[in-house]
């Protein structure tokens, strides 16, 4: 075999490759995986152990997550009949043109003990105000420095949330004023949870889309500049506190990934 006829079949075949694997990542922004979590901790009340929370992060809404996607999202978290239901920060494209849509969407969402929801670092790209109000309009409570109680028959639990860390100005401190019994904490950006560790038995963070398009699993960053985000992502168990670091469930720059499923996390609280 000539030279030029093996190097064409080695190129046939790179691009193939190429190809398939290109069309396996954005098959993969589809792919919906759902975690479920168990938190067993002695700080749940009774009253609360069976309920279900649901957390998503980083929808990005008009990147690639249109208005079906929102509403197969919606049907999903639905589906899982959660209890309560906390929002990761991310939520619509840059220019803010995609939030009311976004959240008029996510009014739909059934959550019968509250909705919450906090900043991420596109939302003030977006509106800070913006983002909030179509937050409120669909139901949703903005925990940003601060936080809330839920009560079940004279129980009750904490759901705190930390403003974003490029643009705002997080204050784990005030976020967790008050804050008695079981505490949910919530910040977009991981790296701002290893500055600031609360006391709270379950930490939620979103942010990095567990690498989005990784190598095989490892994320870039981890991988080509050994960086060292604690948190990056997974399910990480210290002590009496669980810290869920989601992949998301939108995607960003390109609506690509690869060995980082999107994910929906439920969350099941047991005494």
């Amino acid at each position: 075999m000539h030279m030029a006829k093996k190097i064409k079949i080695i190129f046939l075949c790179l691009a193939a490759t190429a190809a398939v694997l290109l069309l396996y990542a954005y098959l993969e922004t589809y792919w919906v995986q759902i975690v479920n979590t168990a938190i067993v901790n002695e700080n749940i009340p009774a009253e609360f152990s069976g309920k279900k929370i649901v957390f998503i992060a980083d929808i990005h809404c008009g990147e690639g997550f249109g208005p079906e996607r929102l509403d197969g999202m919606v049907n999903q978290i639905n589906s899982l009949e959660p209890d309560i239901v906390i929002l990761g920060g991310d939520y619509a494209n840059r220019n803010g043109s995609n939030t009311a849509v976004c959240f008029n969407k996510m009014a739909a969402i059934n959550a019968p003990l509250g909705k919450f929801g906090i900043l991420g670092n596109h939302d003030p790209e977006a509106g800070t105000e913006g983002v909030k109000s179509a937050m409120i309009d669909a139901g949703f409570t903005p925990l940003v420095n601060e936080n809330r109680k839920i009560a079940v028959g004279g129980a009750q639990i904490t759901i705190a949330g930390t403003d974003e860390t490029w643009y705002g100005n997080p204050d784990g401190a005030k976020a967790m004023e008050n804050a008695t019994g079981f505490t949910v904490y919530v910040s977009h950006d991981p790296w701002y949870l290893e500055q600031y560790r609360p006391n709270a038995q379950l930490l939620l963070t979103g942010h990095t889309h567990g690498g989005q398009v990784t190598f095989f699993g490892i994320p870039f960053a981890a991988w080509v500049f050994h960086h060292k985000l604690k948190y990056e992502k997974g399910i990480f168990f210290e002590n009496d506190r669980t810290i869920i670091a989601t992949n998301g469930i939108g995607a960003t720059i390109l609506p690509l990934r690869f060995f980082a499923r999107p994910q929906i996390n439920l969350i099941t609280l047991e005494k």
